[in-house]
């Protein structure tokens, strides 16, 4: 297995293959422009040397030259260290000659030798170069060997005009290469310089980058702990208060979700340049995350400098913002904690902060307030039940329970409401009605309610595939949930997952919910009962009850709150209440089923009263779907 940290980074690949590409072109370039040059100065100095009857040296001159065309054939069939190799070879064999046959090492064509080297480093490798420089050695030594020793003797020419003119050219050609290599090597270094200044930008990008938001400009959580340790030490140097003012707005997703998530980051930006004109520093605050937003207030001697500033920064941030001609209303809430008496790092100043500002929440909104240890109690309690749902949900620790409805006139079973249960591993049973309000302000209540959905229509297609179901299994649907905007799809996916027929499903609304009348509402309703889905509502009469929309909705089924069923026996007009709903229930036609029934007495009322169907702890609790199938068995043969 290839080691990720040894991996080339493609970028970084790509960008190494364009500068050995342009490294090789800028060679084949040199190449033949050197060609060219030392072509036209061969020419030249073979005119020259005819002019002097070295015949034979012109020739050979020539002849050099002509062959050097074999290098633009090497260059067209795309071999260029094979054009740079029959290039300084044959020169230096031909130079070796002339030397040899002439004056040898006061021979003119010695110059040749140096225009060679520099060719060499131009357009060769470190081994041509050491090969062709060792073979100029030998050539040399070779030349004042035999001189020295009588075996071969070079005649020295005189100078004169045709030499001086040779050692022109050849100088010429020898300082045309040191150009070329003087001007390449100023390109690189510019180039180098040029990216150096480019690496130096983008460094100095990136480190913004990574210590700013990308949206707004402001610092990000990182620089705001940069930011936070070199305020604090001042503050701490004068004895004075650090104040941390924690900034939620309260409305975004509303406006995401209706105007598009360009209105939200415009929105975004404009509160960021708001606090930054409050601020007047942008050390002073920062973006924490999301719609979240930091203010350092130094230097202050009390809680009052914070509130008057808090004050402030709620007017600042809650007036109206314009998004293609179109008013936005956007508040927001604060949480407010103090250094040192509330921490000393910014962690745990922004936690504490953070629970003020979710009390601030719970208060009302667009508001502020301090942290203090009992919110603080509260609120951790109420994160750490929100944490462990979520691993209680990857864990398997919720599951349904089944109270049975009893059919008041023939006294069989008429259906089950699911019911949730959260058994947690240490704190054992906890209530629904704690954790139920927390998934639905922490919007779990979506994945709680789909899991619901989707184990319910299982339980009940396996008591179907029985035979013991004749009945709807009843399942209560949290408003938050139509608010997303597609519970019937999820409905209808874990039915045909399932493969329970829809008949029997039953889903209890609540009043709430019907009352916001949305198109989108009525749609949906439309599409499930199409389908075959049965309608009922929770909880009747514990809302503002209106009797239009339960025409509109079609529904077939009201629910009787408990907490009027339980009072029926006193004397506080529950009871009354009680034979309303069921009166009006059947002059437009509806079922009535009571809740919370805990006793004959009152199971025997609700009969005479001509309620249809009830649920309580007087036929049986909530019991595990393993129990179901044995419960029914036995209550159909007790009643048979």
């Amino acid at each position: 297995m290839t080691n990720s940290n040894n991996t080339i980074p493609p970028v970084q690949t790509a960008l190494s293959r364009q500068i050995q590409q342009d490294f090789s072109r800028q060679k084949v370039k040199r190449l033949i422009q050197l060609l060219r040059i030392t072509q036209i100065a061969l020419l030249l100095v073979s005119i020259i040397t005819i002019g002097t009857e070295r015949y034979g040296d012109a020739i050979t001159m020539l002849a050099t030259g002509i062959f050097l065309f074999s290098v633009d054939w090497a260059i067209y069939k795309k071999h260029p260290v094979v054009a740079a190799t029959i290039f300084l070879v044959s020169l230096t064999l031909m130079l070796s000659y002339l030397i040899w046959v002439g004056s040898g090492i006061r021979d003119s064509a010695l110059l040749g030798y140096c225009s060679v080297l520099v060719f060499a480093a131009m357009l060769g490798n470190k081994r041509l170069l050491v090969v062709l420089l060792a073979l100029m050695i030998l050539v040399l030594g070779a030349s004042a060997y035999v001189n020295e020793y009588g075996i071969y003797f070079n005649i020295i020419e005189p100078i004169n005009l045709a030499t001086g003119a040779i050692a022109i050219v050849i100088l010429i050609v020898i300082g045309s290469a040191v150009w070329m290599l003087a001007h390449d090597y100023r390109s690189t270094l510019d180039e180098l310089a040029r990216e150096n200044e480019r690496v130096k930008t983008a460094k100095t990008h990136i480190e913004h980058m990574a210590m700013h938001d990308p949206l707004t400009g402001l610092p990000n959580r990182i620089m705001a702990q940069r930011n936070f340790d070199e305020i604090y030490q001042d503050v701490r140097a004068h004895k004075q208060l650090l104040g941390i003012i924690f900034i939620d707005l309260d409305n975004l997703k509303p406006i995401n979700d209706s105007l598009g998530h360009q209105a939200g980051d415009q929105i975004l930006k404009e509160v960021a340049l708001r606090l930054l004109s409050y601020t007047k520093q942008v050390d002073r605050v920062c973006r924490y995350g999301g719609d979240e937003f930091i203010v350092f207030l130094p230097h202050i001697q009390s809680a009052e400098e914070v509130s008057q500033a808090s004050l402030e920064i709620l007017q600042l941030v809650s007036e109206n913002y314009l998004y293609r001609n179109i008013e936005i209303f956007c508040t927001c809430s604060i949480g407010i904690a103090l250094a040192p008496q509330d921490g000393d790092d910014l962690d745990t100043l922004i936690k504490k902060a953070d629970i003020a500002m979710y009390h601030s929440k719970d208060s009302g909104r667009n508001s502020f307030r301090f942290f203090n240890p009992a919110i603080s109690r509260n609120m951790l309690d109420h994160i750490s039940l929100i944490s462990g749902m979520r691993k209680a949900l990857i864990d398997n620790q919720f599951s349904l329970h089944y109270q049975p409805k009893i059919d008041l006139q023939t006294n069989d079973i008429c259906g089950f409401e699911a019911l949730l249960r959260w058994h947690h591993p240490e704190q054992g049973f906890i209530s629904p009605a704690t954790f139920i309000p927390l998934a639905e302000s922490s919007g779990l209540i979506i994945q709680l309610g789909e899991w619901v959905i989707c184990e319910a229509c299982k339980h009940a297609k396996a008591w179907y595939d029985t035979g013991l179901l004749e009945f709807a299994i009843a399942v209560n649907i949290s408003s938050i949930q139509f608010k997303r905007g597609n519970i019937d799809t999820i409905v209808l996916g874990a039915l045909s997952a399932s493969g329970l027929p829809p008949q029997h499903l039953e889903l209890e609304l609540t009043e709430s919910l019907l009352i916001e009348d949305s198109d989108r509402l009525v749609t949906t309703l439309s599409n499930l009962r199409a389908e075959g889905v049965h309608l009922s509502i929770d909880d009747f009469g514990t809302g503002y009850s209106n009797l239009g929309y339960l025409k509109k909705f079609e529904v077939e089924a009201l629910k009787i709150d408990q907490s009027f069923v339980r009072k029926m026996d006193d004397q506080t007009g529950d009871a009354a209440i009680v034979r309303a709903i069921i009166q009006m229930s059947a002059s437009l036609g509806l079922k009535t089923i009571a809740e919370g029934v805990e006793d004959a007495s009152t199971a025997a009322l609700l009969r005479s009263l001509g309620c249809n169907q009830a649920q309580g702890y007087y036929w049986a609790r909530p019991m595990p779907a393993d129990e179901v199938a044995g419960f029914i068995d036995f209550w159909r043969k007790d009643q048979g």
